[in-house]
């Protein structure tokens, strides 16, 4: 059984609250005691002990505070969370029958593609980014899977497929080398379309997990592929991509690779 570091620390909270209050609890028991009793020397000893165990309350309070807040990022820095095992997509060819050509004196075309697909930061966003730390380059970022269920903070049971009506996706990754301050940016694309934005200074720990979400209503999620792109600046770390099962009653505005035939003939001799 794996427990990963934010459940350890919520276990140590948990018993650090008992503690507390075994401490409290005893020290005002014991406070109460010794002020009923005629000797002084007794009901000294008596109430500086409580008072101990009431100090020892503050204490664990103080340290519980200290571990909420700076507990999660120390523990990342010396134990980088490793990299989640992503899905794939495969694409199967089925073999065709093909006839065997005969010499003809026929040019041939030769298809060329002239266009390749890079994602960038739409304008509307790019307007809004201000980062006083500069470009982090040395982020790093796992490929994004698509869900609608959290657990701890964690995005679970993800799929690349989801029947309707859907309302709230979240996209789930793992992170790496960033930097306190750096705005990043979440984009979630139905084609060209932006259907949901985020965007804010990075004010999270350097490494661990984390989910960028999407909420609509049911009527605006569309049957089709959608894309889920992360930026830190203007670059583009990370992807992830779904679909929506239905029927497709729009042609969605994907950017396409444009293919330029190129005509070269191949003179043979005839018969």
């Amino acid at each position: 059984m794996n427990i990963d570091i934010a459940t350890t620390l919520k276990t140590i909270l948990v018993m650090l609250v008992i503690a507390v209050v075994i401490a409290i609890v005893i020290g005002v028991r014991t406070i109460r005691s010794g002020q009923h009793l005629e000797f002084y020397r007794k009901r000294h000893d008596l109430v500086e002990r409580g008072w101990r165990f009431l100090l020892i309350a503050i204490g664990l309070v103080a340290f519980g505070l200290i571990l909420v807040r700076f507990g999660e990022p120390v523990a990342y820095r010396y134990f980088p969370p490793s990299p989640t095992i992503t899905l794939t997509p495969t694409i199967t060819q089925t073999p065709t029958i093909t006839q065997t050509p005969i010499a003809t004196n026929t040019p041939t075309i030769t298809m060329t593609l002239s266009v390749t697909y890079t994602p960038g930061l739409p304008q509307d966003v790019q307007a809004t980014i201000q980062t006083p730390m500069g470009v982090n380059n040395d982020a790093v970022f796992s490929d994004i899977q698509v869900s609608t269920k959290t657990k701890d903070g964690l995005v679970i049971d993800p799929q690349t497929s989801f029947d309707p009506p859907v309302t709230h996706l979240f996209g789930g990754f793992s992170y790496d080398k960033m930097a306190l301050g750096v705005q990043w940016s979440a984009v979630w694309l139905y084609g060209n379309e932006i259907k949901c934005i985020e965007t804010k200074p990075w004010t999270y720990s350097p490494g661990g997990y984390g989910y960028t979400d999407c909420q609509l209503p049911a009527d605006q999620w569309i049957p089709g592929e959608y894309t889920v792109e992360i930026f830190v600046g203007q670059t583009w770390k990370a992807s992830g991509y779904f679909t929506i099962a239905g029927q497709v009653t729009a042609t969605s505005s994907a950017p396409q690779a444009t293919a330029t035939p190129t005509l070269t003939p191949s003179p043979t001799k005839a018969p």
